[in-house]
């Protein structure tokens, strides 16, 4: 495994299981390191699909009733912003893949995905956030500049509309 690759990777495991305050943010920006997938198994490329855009990274899962609360609120804010530069990423951590999926499948038979939204699967092989939901605000560099846990915070939602331009 590559050094940046590596670094990356337990920055992303210090963010996902860090023992922060409910709307903590980091003292310092850091580059979003994503590992999951689509629907269809294809890995996930944060870097080249979110290059440009503000976005807001939600992990979530079927068994959480305030993350499953805060999905149309997620959804309503995007087609909000449907002209900016501006995505949505939903990463689950089910630990069993096919809870997911099922929600995904039924979700996708009363709504078409919007513009911007990518539904995505965490590696099975990442711990979850120790508290969901888990939402993280990530700059038009790919930089995590705020981290909330617990119910979606109005503070998210300002800071995505401070970074658009």
């Amino acid at each position: 495994m590559h050094l940046t690759h590596r670094l990356k990777t337990l920055t992303l495991l210090a963010m996902l299981c860090g023992a922060t305050m409910a709307h903590a943010q980091p003292t310092a920006a850091t580059p979003l390191a994503l590992q999951a997938h689509n629907l269809g198994g294809e890995r996930f490329a944060a870097q080249e699909r979110l290059r440009g855009k503000v976005s807001i990274v939600f992990f979530w899962s079927t068994a959480c009733a305030v993350c499953r609360d805060s999905l149309p609120e997620l959804r309503a804010n995007l087609a909000g912003w449907r002209d900016q530069p501006f995505a949505l990423v939903t990463v689950n951590v089910d630990r069993n893949p096919a809870d997911w999926q099922a929600y995904e499948r039924i979700l996708g038979q009363t709504q078409s995905p919007p513009k911007g939204l990518f539904a995505l699967r965490q590696e099975a092989t990442l711990p979850a956030p120790a508290k969901l939901p888990l939402t993280l605000l990530v700059n038009a560099q790919g930089q995590v500049v705020a981290r909330f846990e617990g119910r979606l915070a109005p503070e998210a939602w300002d800071g995505v509309a401070d970074l658009l331009p």
